[in-house]
């Protein structure tokens, strides 16, 4: 996704659930070799920008996956516990668009 769409779909994204105040965050991690981090985001929607090389992404929402395995469609969105893998032998970064929802 890029930045530009993340943008235009968010208002749409917050009515959907139901909300009307919410707060973006531009994220940028960096994800150790052969490490993983995982997120509470249990009140946000991560989106993530662009397709980060190498990395996996798990939650509620689905998964994005960008290592080669066969994924037949790779979320951009995601909610709840976020789990990032990076299963290569070198640091990956990733970037995040956090909608941060409050109501």
């Amino acid at each position: 996704m890029t930045e530009e769409f993340i943008g235009q779909i968010i208002p749409q994204r917050i009515d959907q659930l139901g909300y009307k105040n919410y707060h973006i965050r531009y994220r940028d991690l960096s994800i150790n070799e052969n490490g993983s981090e995982t997120i509470k985001a249990f009140n946000e929607i991560w989106f993530i920008i662009g397709d980060p090389p190498g990395l996996v992404v798990e939650s509620g929402y689905g998964i994005f996956d960008s290592t080669g395995d066969y994924v037949f469609d790779n979320v951009h969105q995601h909610r709840g516990e976020i789990v990032i893998k990076n299963p290569d032998a070198e640091v990956k970064r990733i970037k995040f668009i956090q909608l941060i929802i409050i109501n």
